[in-house]
């Protein structure tokens, strides 16, 4: 695929683009005394800036990359705290921008096909700002409460993870196709030359991920864990060794976790001891089925298919790429651990918070990425109307969601425009 310069300026607007957008969010929420920007910026960030107060600070919010890099612009340059925090939204924002951008560029790279300059810069900022199909008259979900969505723009700390969360899916996969056969080249990482440097990379990606919220890892080291204990089990019925070579993979696979693993452990006991929000009196709860979910939508299941109408849609023209990759059985999987974890878990003193659907959110998001892939790597075997016509359904599917993100931060903005 060939790379021009007008390709490089079109990503690049569109990198400015989300920065701009995600910084302007954070300006009209914070004129809203109930946005989790507001708790971030007014009580987490003075708690933090104080000797006296900062490990409440800290039991309060034990996830504190976001909090920390604001607090740095804050101290090293004397930029005021809501623009600080502005300009980290931002950071974040162009960086979850440039691994989707990395994401979908390997992808075409990989078939070799040449697209237009604003192609991967167009998907790459739709992933960024994409929301459920909505409309006012729907009342699917709340909207302002806690929108079930890959993109959840009310919350600085779930949006810090998203760019962690590219670069895990991206890592596993190269890893597991390197662990399947010498012969891999990689999709998105040189793994031919041995696989040391991208397990210590997926290590520290893992562990960036949780210092800036562990919501992402809940999920996705339990989905890792139950695809490749699977794939153990498939092994070991051969009888020929093989189960035991594998048991070594997925050894070495683990220990790539454990530091992250810790991490969100110790986060927990900060929770428990320094008086965050478990210190409140709450604890972790298994609630009834869709007890918590229920909160925030009248209809489950039709929140789901909004949310996600290009995701199914993909898997119904695209059901054996989607099934046969490694992306497509990853995503549902973690889509189905976050789903557990959202149906069946709460926090006793605050279940209206939603604190356990952010995992499957971050899954959602994994599934617009393999429902991409999907789209970008089919081989054709069908007639070319016929794949034109699926192909174009599916993008515009696509659209309308990234239409419904413009919609909904153009409500968002409209506080100071």
């Amino acid at each position: 695929m060939n790379v021009k310069k007008k390709d490089f300026a079109a990503a690049i607007i569109f990198g400015l683009l989300t920065a701009y957008l995600s910084y302007r969010i954070v300006e009209a929420e914070l004129s809203n005394m109930v946005s989790d920007y507001t708790g971030h910026v007014y009580v987490y960030l003075p708690l933090l800036l104080k000797k006296e107060t900062f490990t409440q600070g800290l039991g309060a919010a034990p996830y504190f990359l976001w909090h920390f890099i604001t607090i740095a612009g804050y101290k090293l340059f004397g930029i005021p705290l809501e623009y600080a925090a502005g300009y980290t939204n931002g950071l974040f924002g162009i960086f979850t921008y440039i691994t989707v951008y990395f994401f979908v560029y390997s992808l075409y790279k990989k078939t070799g096909r040449d697209v237009g300059a604003i192609t991967i810069p167009l998907i790459s900022f739709g992933m960024c700002i994409l929301q459920p199909i909505s409309a006012k008259w729907m009342n699917a979900w709340i909207l302002d409460a806690a929108p079930i969505t890959p993109n959840p723009l009310s919350n600085p700390t779930y949006l810090a993870t998203r760019g962690f969360a590219v670069l895990a899916f991206c890592l596993v996969l190269d890893i597991w196709g390197k662990q399947e056969s010498d012969d891999y080249k990689g999709i998105f990482f040189k793994v031919e030359n041995g696989l040391t440097r991208y397990y210590i990379a997926l290590s520290v990606v893992l562990l960036l991920s949780v210092l800036a919220k562990p919501t992402f890892v809940e999920m996705f080291i339990p989905a890792v864990g139950i695809m490749m204990l699977f794939k153990w089990a498939g092994e070991g019925a051969k009888k020929d060794g093989s189960g035991r070579k594998y048991f070594g993979i997925l050894f070495k696979t683990f220990l790539t976790a454990v530091p992250a693993i810790l991490i969100v452990f110790a986060q927990f006991l900060m929770y428990f001891i320094f008086g965050g929000s478990y210190g409140e009196g709450g604890s972790v709860v298994v609630t009834p089925f869709l007890r918590v979910w229920r909160m925030f939508t009248d209809n489950v299941g039709l929140s789901i298919i909004l949310a996600l109408l290009f995701v199914m849609f993909v898997m119904l023209i695209r059901t054996v790429t989607f099934i046969d990759s490694n992306a497509g059985r990853l995503a549902l999987t973690c889509f189905g651990v976050g789903f557990l974890q959202a149906a069946f878990l709460g926090e006793s003193t605050k279940l209206g918070h939603g604190d356990f659907m952010w995992p499957l959110m971050s899954a959602m998001f994994l599934l617009f990425l393999a429902a991409v892939a999907a789209l970008v790597l089919h081989k054709d075997n069908e007639d070319r109307p016929v794949k034109d016509a699926l192909t174009f359904t599916a993008w515009t599917i696509f659209a309308l969601h990234v239409f419904c993100g413009v919609l909904l931060i153009i409500e968002e903005l409209s506080v100071k425009l």
